[in-house]
């Protein structure tokens, strides 16, 4: 049996319009056309969680999956690893993309776990310069890579 690899993530999704939409608890959100960077961990297997993201049918659990509904990933960055991650990404986005605040934190201290730019050039720029400067190896995976249904 293969080993499941542990690790957190980031997906980059787009949104082709601006919507209203409602996020469990945090209530209605503006949402803005455009891209969004979304940092997340699953330290009990990486491609499960990515593939629960990408699936069409699910159940409301995270806040994440609530925008999954109305918007497209089109890359995951993998970043294998034994330590959760999440929180010091989303603290290293918050300093170069706007964050939708509460996003994504609520069992954290972190502004939010989601983050804006206008453009998929803006925002690959931005986490990829992050990811740099926080000395961190991870694999660009673009979405046909992993079981969507």
């Amino acid at each position: 049996m293969a080993k499941r690899m542990k690790g957190s993530y980031i997906l980059l999704l787009e949104l082709h319009e601006p919507r209203q939409i409602s996020v469990g608890k945090l209530g209605i959100l503006h949402f803005t056309e455009g891209c969004y960077a979304y940092a997340g961990s699953a330290l009990n297997g990486l491609e499960a969680r990515v593939n629960r993201h990408l699936r069409l049918k699910k159940k409301h659990h995270w806040h994440i999956d609530y925008l999954l509904d109305r918007a497209d990933i089109y890359e995951v960055v993998l970043i294998p690893g034994e330590e959760k991650m999440e929180c010091n990404l989303a603290q290293a986005l918050d300093g170069s993309l706007s964050c939708v605040r509460g996003f994504g934190s609520s069992d954290c201290k972190c502004s939010g776990h989601l983050f804006y730019a206008y453009s998929r050039n803006e925002l690959s720029a931005c986490v990829d310069n992050t990811l740099t400067q926080l000395g961190i190896t991870c694999h660009h995976q673009p979405t046909a890579l992993f079981n969507r249904h």
